[in-house]
């Protein structure tokens, strides 16, 4: 991740050129080597992030088995109460998607209008379960999605996730949600979603505590916790949570609230990064 440093370092020395002599300028370091200055490596931190995610593959994979078993058994109900757990799993991955982007299309892209028939992964297989509410011919959407967790569980392991600063990914992450939280889809499992997301970001903040301000890294970590907490009360069982669209307008925004205010903590750690 390279800093506005560099930008303002050469502006700086734009105007000293521009307006004074050549005894007033200052000495101007390569550009190369100011680069290489203001890079911030952050790739262990990115390594042990992949190695919570990679912790939880074997559980992703048997968990999207099974739903492939009830939706290939025409087992409707079971399916639509294991859908949004197995959805879990990927969102704590949600800052290393960018690192594998085609398989990130495969298993949780967007469903375009008109080609129905052509998409696959989670929010396909979310249209037959809770739009149509039938599991009929959607086979073949979970049979792939099975084929594709496998083949990410396998990825992960040489995936280069070096340039990735997971800090600034879950920032991204967290505003996605956030957009996500104003809309309406078909399984309403946005608080499921949250919950994962936390734990993700959670893991994060421990990641980068030590390179990070404190007082930066205890607001997130405050922040996060109620989080925690507002997502706590709308569960209803062990790993079971209010239906989104249950939820009042102003529930909605208190949800939103709380997901900004995580954002916005740990955007402040990524300012203070070192």
């Amino acid at each position: 991740m390279k800093y506005n440093k560099l930008i303002v370092a050469l502006l700086a020395t734009s105007v000293l050129t521009a307006c004074g002599t050549k005894e007033e300028a200052v000495e101007e370091q390569p550009v190369e080597q100011q680069e290489e200055q203001q890079t911030i490596n952050v790739s262990a931190e990115a390594e042990s992030f992949k190695q919570f995610t990679k912790e939880q593959m074997a559980d992703f994979v048997a968990d999207t088995e099974l739903l492939a078993k009830y939706v290939n058994e025409g087992n409707v109900e079971g399916a639509q109460k294991l859908f949004p757990l197995v959805t879990m799993y990927y969102e704590r991955m949600q800052p290393l998607t960018a690192n594998f982007g085609e398989l990130d299309q495969a298993i949780n892209g967007a469903v375009e209008e008109g080609k129905e028939e052509e998409a696959t992964g989670f929010n396909r297989l979310a249209q037959g379960l809770f739009t149509l509410k039938n599991s009929s011919g959607f086979d073949v959407v979970v049979d792939q999605l099975v084929t594709d967790v496998k083949t990410l569980e396998q990825e992960l392991n040489s995936l280069d996730v070096s340039q990735n600063n997971v800090l600034a990914s879950a920032v991204l992450m967290l505003e996605q949600t956030t957009q996500h939280l104003a809309k309406t889809s078909p399984a309403n499992n946005e608080v499921y979603a949250v919950k994962a997301q936390n734990e993700a970001v959670q893991k994060i903040i421990g990641i980068f505590t030590s390179r990070v301000e404190p007082e930066t890294a205890k607001t997130a970590t405050e922040k996060a916790a109620i989080l925690d907490e507002a997502v706590a009360y709308y569960e209803v069982g062990k790993e079971d949570y209010v239906n989104y669209s249950f939820f009042t307008n102003k529930q909605k925004e208190e949800l939103t609230k709380a997901v900004t205010d995580v954002k916005d903590a740990l955007q402040q750690m990524n300012d203070t990064l070192k």
